[in-house]
């Protein structure tokens, strides 16, 4: 019989199957379009945060609104063991940088497949975050994995809603 760390750890394994399996499928019917069909859940994750976290968006500076967000993404749910969340206002890119990712495995095999990182939760917190407090949107710029420290890089950039 199987370790508890043992049943986590193929929980989770089963868990990244399952959300990258239903992340190309999104792809596969919608295209680019699914990134937008994600948009949902990073606003309820968000939202999940300001009730049960005390999470405060408005009034608040971006930047130490993203610190927080990846201190309780981190501290309070465990998806990362490190990382940092980081706006250049002056080029309007965002930095998603997570290593030890809950979701490392889903996240390379859509990278394999060519896919947009759908399963990143850290993705979807920090644009819905954007969204709320700045109304400014999130396109995908691009994505690096490195295998060896398992460091995922995200960087999107910033635009306004118009």
């Amino acid at each position: 019989m199987a370790t508890e760390a043992q049943k986590r750890e193929r929980q989770n394994r089963m868990f990244n199957m399952v959300i990258a399996g239903m992340s190309k499928g999104l792809y596969d019917l919608f295209g680019e379009a699914a990134v937008s069909v994600i948009t949902p859940i990073g606003e309820e994750i968000l939202e999940e945060m300001e009730h049960e976290l005390g999470l405060e968006i408005h009034g608040e500076n971006p930047q130490e609104i993203l610190t927080e967000i990846e201190r309780l993404l981190m501290d309070e749910y465990g998806m990362f063991k490190d990382g940092s969340l980081e706006i250049h206002p002056d080029t309007h890119e965002v930095d998603v940088l997570i290593t030890d990712s809950a979701l490392w495995h889903a996240t390379a095999e859509l990278h394999e497949a060519g896919l947009p990182p759908l399963a990143c939760v850290e993705m979807m917190v920090t644009g819905a975050a954007l969204r709320k407090r700045l109304g400014r949107k999130a396109k995908f710029v691009g994505l690096k994995l490195d295998d060896q420290t398992r460091t995922i890089d995200i960087d999107f950039h910033m635009y306004d809603e118009d």
